[in-house]
Formats: structure tokens, C-alpha cells, sequence
């Protein structure tokens, strides 16, 4: 993947950055001891113009505690062997996701990564350790994974970390200790956030936090799944005794199956009173299948799945509202530029959780992008042209 006669700029603006964040903090200790990662570092940010990268990055940096790799510990001379393990695959925003990891690691790294091996467990814990202890074999130099789940991965990447291979988390829920650095959305924030908002339309409309709701989930028991419906959402519910759950689902955050979902618990539950989502198909299917029922419109969290912000500006206007947390496609391209810093030697904020740009009635405008196809996934940092190829 060498391209001779690139410059690595971004890992002399992380030093900068972290070098500035150092002094406006005080001196800490570069060493550090494993911990797992910790449930919550960061407020969701909320914007009237969309959140850069560069914005995220930095919120999450304010508001983690700056605990470090050491310095060189990782060191190698480039000509790197890479593993990107992620854990989906085949929906919209796997599709997205992967396809930046390789366009960041062709054209900002291509000139120190040799080789790139890029796996996808489909949601299977099983294959995501299978082809874990496959890059193993083939002599990867780095990892970086999205795990399929917050523990049951732990004793693989535990192997890693003993054997001195760097490993970077991205993107969901862990629970191990042994790792190199951790680049997630608060996964926890978003589901509290958007379950939050639906406490305060159920009350806007009932006169009190009551009513009933629907929740279309992601897959059960997957890391992202875990963050934002067992350790967000659904805490905030059970909180208000009069808020009752009357039916839930797994969408496997992808439209059909969250159109199905939504059409046996609608069916059902007719007179819901609003729909927590896991994930923005799943919202878009949500909303189309109340249209066709001829229901009356009522809120749904969602996500930065265009097709879906594309729905929210042309129905507004008829009365409805959501909220979404964004998820942004970058934080495992963020997790490889981490792996790259830490091979070369550098030292590196050990865990960085990014807050979750929030979505409003009053800022959706800024970030749908109408020029796009309905299957992109508006928190990117690839260029909107490149976009375009991909999506043909």
C-alpha cells in the first residue's frame, strides 16, 4: 500500500494538540495501567451547524481524564501489517464504515501500512475471534476492533496485549481491561439522550412522564446494542413507573428488518405514544409503516442515516419531531491514525469517548444532504465526492 512522498501531518497535530491539553491540565504521568473503559467521559454536544471531526475529537479530549500509552512501547519500523476486525456487515453504515477505514488507510498511511486485512463477523462472536486468531497467525503488527460484544472478544484480545501487540477498540461497548487506546461514541449517552427527549414529548403530551413506547433494538447483546438500549435508554424508562414498554423488537439496524419490527409491534400497539430506535433505518421504517397505516404521527428517536434526515425536513412542516444522536463512520478511522501514532512510538490519550453531536428539529437542515443518496451516513469526514463513488 506504500505511496511514496506522503507526510503523516495528522499524528504532529495530535502531539500538538495533546502537548497544549497537557499544559492547560498540568504535568501527568505518561505511564499507564490498564482500566476498563469508563461509562461516561463526555456531555453530547449540541450544534446548530454539523460537528466536525476535529470538534469531536477535541470535545472528547476536554472531557476525558488524560491517561496515556507509553511513550515507544509499540515502536516498529514501518512496512506495517494491519488488522481491522469490525463487527457487522452488509447494512448501509458497515458498508460506509469500512469503506473509509481503507480510503484512510490507502491515502493517509498507504505510505507505512504494507498490508491491510479487513474482516467482518456479521454480529457473530464465534467468527470475529475466528479471524482475530487468523490475523494473529498471519503476523499483524496492530488490531483495531469494534467488538461484537462488551466481554465475550476479552480473552482474544487479552492474547494480543500479553504477546505485545497493540490493540486499539472502536466504536462499541468493552468491558476488558487489556488494551491499547478505546475511540468510541458515548454509546450510553445516546440511547439516554434520545430516551430523555421521548420522557419529555410523552410529557408535553399526557400532562405527566406517562404513556406507552415501543423500542426497536439493534441486535441483542451486541456492544453497541448493550451501551444504548441495556445501559441507556432503558434505565431512563424504568425510572418513570408510569412510562411502560409495551413492546420491543431487534431491527438488526437495518431497514427490512426494522420495517418488519415495526409492523408486527404496530400492529399490536396502534396507540403508542412514540418509538425509541436504535438505529436510523430502523427509524425511517418506523415512520414509513405509520404512514401506511394511516396512523397519527408521533416522535421517533433516530440517527444520521440520510434516508432518514431526508423524512424529517419534508415532514416537519405536519408535525414531526425527533432527536438523534449521531454515530459517526470516523471514530474507527480515528482508532486506525491512534494505531499508526502508537507503532511509530508516540504516546497517546489511552481512552477518548466522543460525544454524540445532537440532531434537532431546529438543525436537521444543516446536516441532511440532499445531493445524497438516502443510504449514507451524514457524520463523515470523507469527502462528499467520494461518497458519490462509492454510492453509484
Amino acid at each position: 500500500m506504500k505511496k511514496e512522498g506522503m507526510v503523516r501531518v495528522s499524528t504532529i497535530l495530535l502531539v500538538l494538540v495533546l502537548v497544549l491539553g497537557l499544559t492547560a491540565c498540568g504535568a501527568q504521568d505518561a505511564a499507564s495501567t490498564s482500566s476498563s473503559v469508563p461509562a461516561t467521559t463526555a456531555a453530547p454536544v449540541a450544534s446548530s451547524a454539523p460537528v466536525t471531526q476535529e470538534k469531536a475529537v477535541e470535545a472528547a479530549r476536554q472531557g476525558s481524564a488524560l491517561e496515556f500509552t507509553d511513550m515507544g512501547k509499540y515502536k516498529k519500523e514501518p512496512g506495517y501489517k494491519i488488522g481491522y476486525s469490525f463487527h457487522g456487515g452488509g447494512i448501509s453504515f458497515d458498508i460506509e464504515s469500512i469503506n473509509a477505514f481503507k480510503w484512510v488507510a490507502e491515502e493517509k498511511f498507504g505510505v507505512v501500512i504494507d498490508e491491510l486485512y479487513v474482516t467482518e463477523a456479521q454480529f457473530d462472536v464465534a467468527k470475529q475471534i475466528s479471524d482475530i486468531e487468523d490475523m494473529l497467525v498471519k503476523g499483524i503488527d496492530g488490531l483495531v476492533v469494534s467488538p461484537t460484544s462488551p466481554t465475550a472478544i476479552i480473552p482474544v484480545i487479552d492474547k494480543l496485549h500479553d504477546q505485545g501487540i497493540p490493540v486499539v477498540v472502536v466504536l462499541g461497548e468493552y468491558d476488558g481491561s487489556k488494551f491499547t487506546a478505546y475511540r468510541a461514541t458515548d454509546a450510553q449517552a445516546f440511547g439516554r439522550v434520545g430516551a430523555e427527549w421521548l420522557v419529555e414529548k410523552l410529557t408535553e403530551k399526557n400532562g405527566a412522564p406517562k404513556g406507552d413506547i415501543i423500542a426497536i433494538r439493534g441486535v441483542a447483546g451486541a456492544a453497541a446494542d448493550v451501551g444504548r438500549w441495556e445501559r441507556g435508554a432503558k434505565p431512563v424508562f424504568d425510572s418513570y413507573p408510569d412510562i411502560k414498554v409495551v413492546g420491543e423488537g431487534q431491527g438488526l439496524w437495518a431497514y427490512d428488518e426494522g420495517r418488519r419490527v415495526a409492523e408486527s409491534l404496530l400492529t399490536a400497539h396502534p396507540d403508542v405514544d412514540g418509538i425509541w430506535s436504535c438505529g436510523g433505518q430502523m427509524s425511517l421504517a418506523a415512520a414509513e409503516v405509520i404512514e401506511e397505516k394511516g396512523l397519527d404521527l408521533i416522535p421517533i428517536t433516530g440517527e444520521d442515516y440520510n434516508g432518514f434526515y431526508k423524512y424529517w425536513v419534508a415532514n416537519k412542516d405536519r408535525g414531526f419531531t425527533s432527536i438523534s444522536p449521531t454515530y459517526p463512520s470516523w471514530i474507527a478511522t480515528e482508532g486506525l491514525d491512534t494505531l499508526i501514532s502508537v507503532l511509530m512510538g508516540e504516546s497517546v490519550v489511552k481512552t477518548l469517548l466522543y460525544p454524540p453531536p445532537m440532531v434537532t428539529d431546529d438543525t436537521v437542515e444543516n446536516y441532511v444532504a440532499p445531493d445524497l443518496p438516502d443510504s449514507i451516513w451524514v457524520a463523515t469526514s470523507v469527502p462528499h465526492e467520494i461518497l458519490k463513488q462509492w454510492y453509484k
